[in-house]
């Protein structure tokens, strides 16, 4: 148990970091998309602006951040924690820990819609593993190949 716990230790801690990443770069997505959101505000409001357009300007940066930059933050996020993961064979899975702050806020746009919500959800964890697959796999040919045990 304990050398497994050596093994493991250095990619969760990859993970670890990877995920304040992505959760640092959520923030600041977040303060621009609130800002994206005041000058459309703005702009809108040269005769007044109506609630309908105020939930406009709400849904567009919703659909934004969910089908855009939440994605993108999971690829990215997935290739880098693959590509330094040193157990190519879980690089997938490291991968998927390091994305939860992603998976979390794009599900959480998605609330009070489940089924749309379960959808978002599969096609970011989907992305999240091909992206590791699609790393590890780029990155294979780099690495020296294991050794082979001798009977």
């Amino acid at each position: 148990m304990i050398a497994w716990l050596r093994r493991v230790t250095p990619d969760l801690f990859l993970a670890a970091v990877v995920a304040l990443l992505i959760t640092l770069g959520l923030n600041a997505l977040d303060g621009v998309e609130q800002r994206r959101i005041a000058d459309d505000l703005r702009r809108a409001s040269v005769d007044g602006v109506s609630f309908d357009e105020r939930l406009e300007a709400i849904e567009r940066s919703i659909a934004r951040s969910a089908f855009l930059h939440v994605p993108l933050l999971v690829a990215g996020a997935s290739v880098v924690t693959a590509s330094a993961c040193r157990n190519r064979r879980w690089a997938w899975l490291t991968s998927l820990l390091a994305v939860v702050p992603s998976l979390l806020i794009g599900g959480s746009f998605f609330v009070d819609l489940p089924v749309t919500g379960s959808a978002v959800l599969a096609a970011y964890v989907a992305l999240s593993i091909v992206s590791a697959h699609a790393a590890v796999a780029l990155r294979a040919p780099l690495l020296p190949a294991p050794e082979r045990r001798r009977l």
